[in-house]
């Protein structure tokens, strides 16, 4: 399985509202079509674990993730992978503790890529991260995905878009 959620513009003391989805990845869809830089060439279903920093993705629906649609950037897409870093424990910390993990993580990185800080930007982040299930199976990264402001599609990268 691997978890992902979605954090959303609001005017909450943080700014965040946090809505999970889970999925699970038994059978996989292997990765998405690239050239010799890894680059992808052509939109194509991938395994959600082989989401990597720079790719571009449709949403995912429903409540299980197990594929994704990765997409080259220049084409429309609703998010964006920007920063990726693996967990480091011997043993699952727990969904409520990697999910503070993810959010801080994702959160600090967000100025660096777009510019602004998230509390001062229009985009949204979401991030995926493992579960106990995922976990099992050698998980611990946490990959933080950007999109459009209130959820619009976007075309291009949004590092340096500063808003």
């Amino acid at each position: 399985m691997q978890h992902l959620s979605q954090t959303i513009k609001a005017t909450a003391v943080l700014g965040l509202a946090t809505l999970a989805l889970t999925g699970c990845s038994l059978i996989s869809s292997g990765d998405a079509k690239r050239d010799e830089s890894g680059k992808p060439t052509e939109t194509s279903v991938a395994d959600a674990f082989k989401v990597k920093v720079g790719d571009c993705i449709a949403q995912p629906s429903g409540t299980e993730v197990k594929d994704v649609s990765i997409i080259p950037c220049e084409q429309e897409h609703d998010l964006e992978a920007y920063a990726a870093k693996n967990i480091v424990a011997d043993t699952y910390p727990g969904q409520s503790e990697v999910e503070k993990q993810s959010e801080e993580f994702c959160g600090s990185e967000f100025a660096g890529f777009v510019g602004v800080p998230f509390d001062s930007s229009t985009l949204e982040l979401t991030y995926f991260y493992p579960t106990t299930d995922t976990w099992k199976a050698n998980d611990r990264e946490i990959v933080c995905l950007i999109g459009g402001a209130s959820g619009a599609a976007t075309a291009g990268t949004l590092k340096g878009a500063a808003k």
